[in-house]
């Protein structure tokens, strides 16, 4: 009887051990918030170049795009993203689009980003194992991580892929106040776009 009595209480704490674990499993890949500070990690361009973050945190001003040469409203929001990259070229700010999609090949990738002549890299992210520790949705969504290593703005570039009808400029608001030393004021907005066509897990 008391053989029983300690093999179902060995049972019991085995249980909460168990469900301990998987609370922490799922408590360490919560996706990033605004406000919280992002470990370093590192990707290969559509060139075979490894992007260390580690080599930019705390030094520059990132911008991460969640890009898809595939979905419209990425492609729709090419020109604008290269016109803002562009603007603060040498300002310490990095631009870097980063495709989670398992469907695009790195050769489709290196196609278009050449015959687009972007001006900032594509890096492959290979099970959208990045996209998932930021909680990506959407293509395009970007992330601005200041120099204290924080996300600063999260969301949509602007409020609409034709640049000519564009009333809200949230990344460029975003990077602005940060260059300048201010809070952002609009932290979050809903990205809009294609989904990232993660792989089956």
């Amino acid at each position: 009887m008391k053989s029983a009595w300690n093999m179902a209480v060995f049972a019991v704490l085995i249980g909460a051990l168990t469900v301990s674990g998987a609370a922490m499993a799922a408590e360490e890949v919560k996706p990033y918030k605004v406000g919280d500070e992002v470990a370093a990690f590192e990707l290969k361009d559509v060139n075979g170049k490894t992007h260390n973050l580690a080599d930019l945190l705390g030094e520059k001003i990132i911008v991460l795009d969640f890009w898809n040469c595939q979905c419209p409203v990425s492609v729709g929001f090419e020109s604008q993203l290269m016109g803002i990259a562009g603007k603060y070229e040498g300002k310490d700010v990095v631009f870097l689009a980063i495709d989670s999609n398992h469907n695009n090949s790195e050769e489709l990738i290196k196609k278009y980003a050449e015959d687009k002549k972007l001006n900032y890299p594509v890096l492959k992210d290979v099970d959208n194992v990045i996209a998932d520790r930021f909680g990506a949705e959407r293509t395009p969504e970007v992330f601005v991580i200041g120099k204290d290593k924080k996300i600063h703005y999260h969301g949509a570039i602007t409020d609409n892929q034709n640049a000519d009808k564009v009333k809200n400029h949230y990344l460029v608001a975003a990077l602005d106040a940060m260059l300048a030393g201010k809070e952002v004021e609009t932290k979050e907005t809903n990205a809009f776009g294609c989904t990232i066509k993660r792989v089956e897990k």
